[in-house]
């Protein structure tokens, strides 16, 4: 399983993204651009998210909204499950085959998952999904706080 960040505490996850950016921009250079080959200048942190769906975040008093971009694919292509504490979003983009010959391309295609550590007061019965316009909106209810209850414990002769 892929290492789980907090919904609301994100960390760079363990990936493959360094290998996917030198396949990426070995395809993409050729057979022109060869310099895009070279290493980018980007920082290695911003790099690994380069093929990751982009993820937002937002709480308010009684749910927690995560909105994640997936241009260019449907809900069939996307799964969504709570196992445990963890919430995971999965899903492929499918390469367009057609038969013309392309030369150039920064579209990008395979798997993906992300993994959230949903927070203590997630209610996880009391998640909904939509899908429109590319964008995964995902609304998680927050669990009602137990109410705290005095109870009388009776104390009976040895």
């Amino acid at each position: 399983m892929t290492d789980a960040k907090s919904l609301t505490n994100p960390r760079t996850p363990a990936s493959f993204g360094d290998f996917d950016q030198v396949v990426n921009r070995m395809m993409r250079g050729w057979p022109f651009n060869w310099p895009d080959l070279m290493p980018s200048s980007e920082p290695r942190a911003l790099r690994v998210f380069e093929h990751m769906p982009k993820v937002e975040v937002k709480e308010n008093g009684k749910s927690y909204t995560v909105s994640v971009e997936l241009p260019g694919l449907d809900e069939k292509d996307v799964k969504v499950q709570v196992e445990d504490d963890v919430l995971t979003i999965s899903g492929e983009k499918k390469i367009e085959r057609a038969d013309d010959k392309t030369h150039y391309s920064e579209r990008s295609y395979g798997s993906f998952t992300r993994a959230f550590t949903l927070p203590a007061d997630a209610d996880h019965n009391g998640i909904t999904a939509t899908f429109a316009k590319g964008v995964l909106a995902l609304q998680i209810a927050k669990a009602a706080a137990p109410r705290a209850e005095v109870k009388q414990v009776d104390i009976k002769p040895a």
